[in-house]
């Protein structure tokens, strides 16, 4: 269908209406344009949260394009079924630790070394925290995973020095132990890399835990198991530092933004450490210029991809935020839930609804063949030229999925899912071509 209408679009925009067939008296003109001008920047955002996120970042890499990348998890631990409570006399046999992973990015040849440290410093429930967030740790690591990064995912345990594994035990003892109690006594886990390591990885949320082992004095055969994990219902993040000494963005920060003549052209993207493209439309108001009012019938961004860097491919999918004069991406507090509701670029039948008006997000994916990432901002357009938004300008970050709401299977409500699933990749998006962005506009204008 978009495709009809942009045939339609050009050919009323070549002919005159007494031409195609309308009355000559019809006040109408469709028109087209290409030429509006898009200015764009690369630039830091400020606070990016990646706390409770879908994957922990544990690892260094060497990045030629992004900068050097040093990155350490933090997280609590869940304890299985909220509270721990043995019965009887239970006697300890043996505590695992486990990390499995699914994402790798950078040198994959060489095997890499994982520290698990114990937390000295409590967690804040009601935080939400970010990649510069930190927490104190013991010096002394309880005990050392070496993985052989595969970009196919993979896991290893290692056991944990039994004096811990006791103390865990002893904890379910009488009356046992509650979520709460158990984080007073462990405050929990710090992943930290080896200082040679060349890969990082992305450890998936769920699957770090420790694994405790005991059994009945009085039996035996049967042997129980309770795990500790940490878990998205519970503090855990990432913390990413970047080194972009030698690189394009080495001037990159906080208060100074790049343009692409500072760049050689280009522009740059990557989610997990809050880099992307900003874009604004300065010259939007140009249209306004004809006569009449302004529709917008379609309007679509382009960006163009050069390519990435050697760490990771492109990104598969992409969406598209709105975002302040403070480089923070704009949201609402969600009512009921407290959760924050991203401004996330909508598809043109849901945006700017009365109810959940931000239940729409528009992601899209890369397209190989043509090289780009082509956004629908035709309402987002529309609603500039009305001033029903402010032209604050859109930035752009990878996505794991186009499905940022889903369906609560029992109660049919939508839940917005876009904070587990941005800002968890390193691999980025060069941008350049003949042009960076490129705006499409087809439009009418009536009396």
């Amino acid at each position: 269908m978009a495709g009809i209408l942009a045939l339609v679009s050009v050919l009323v925009a070549c002919e005159e209406p007494k031409d195609i067939g309308l009355p000559p008296t019809t006040a109408i003109g469709v028109l087209y344009t290409d030429t509006l001008t898009v200015k764009t920047s690369t630039i830091q955002l400020d606070s990016v949260e990646n706390d409770r996120n879908l994957r922990l970042f544990v690892g260094n890499y060497s990045d030629p394009v992004f900068g050097k990348v040093s990155a350490k998890a933090f997280g609590q631990l869940y304890v299985e079924a909220g509270s721990f409570k043995t019965e009887g006399e239970m006697v300890y046999d043996s505590l695992l630790a486990w990390v499995g992973y699914s994402y790798v990015y950078g040198d994959t040849t060489k095997v890499q070394d994982i520290f698990i440290h114990r937390l000295t410093q409590d967690l804040d429930t009601t935080k939400r925290y970010t990649s510069n967030s930190s927490a104190t740790y013991e010096a002394q690591p309880l005990v050392k995973i070496q993985l052989t990064p595969s970009a196919l995912g993979g896991s290893k345990s290692v056991r944990m020095p039994d004096a811990l594994g006791r103390e865990l035990l002893d904890l379910s003892k009488g009356s046992g132990v509650t979520q709460v109690d158990f984080e007073k006594k462990f405050k929990g886990i710090a992943l930290v890399p080896g200082a040679n390591n060349t890969t990082v990885f992305g450890f998936s949320n769920g699957v770090v835990y420790l694994e405790l082992y005991y059994h009945n004095s009085t039996d035996t055969t049967k042997r129980y198991a309770t795990d500790f994990s940490m878990s998205r219902a519970r503090p855990s993040f990432s913390q990413i530092k970047v080194d972009r000494s030698g690189t394009k963005l080495a001037g990159l920060s906080l208060n100074k933004s790049l343009s692409a003549s500072e760049t050689g052209g280009d522009m740059f993207v990557q989610g997990a450490t809050g880099v992307t493209t900003r874009v604004l439309f300065p010259t939007l108001e140009n249209l306004k210029k004809e006569t009449g009012r302004i529709a917008i019938n379609r309007a679509e961004l382009q960006f163009f991809v050069k390519g990435s860097s050697p760490g990771g491919p492109i990104p598969a999918v992409m969406t598209m935020a709105e975002t302040d004069e403070n480089n923070r991406v704009s949201y609402s507090v969600e009512a009921g839930t407290g959760n924050k509701i991203y401004h996330l670029l909508q598809t043109q039948a849901g945006t700017y609804q009365t109810a959940n008006k931000w239940y729409y997000p528009q992601a899209v994916g890369y397209n190989t063949r043509q090289k780009t990432y082509a956004f629908d901002v035709t309402t987002y357009i529309q609603a500039l030229l009305t001033g029903f938004h402010p032209n604050k300008g859109l930035v752009m970050f990878p996505t794991l999925t186009p499905s940022l709401v889903q369906q609560n299977p029992t109660t049919g409500a939508g839940v917005f899912l876009a904070q587990p699933y941005v800002f968890n990749q390193l691999n980025g998006a060069v941008l350049n071509g003949p042009v960076n962005v490129k705006l499409v506009v087809f439009y009418t204008y009536t009396p």
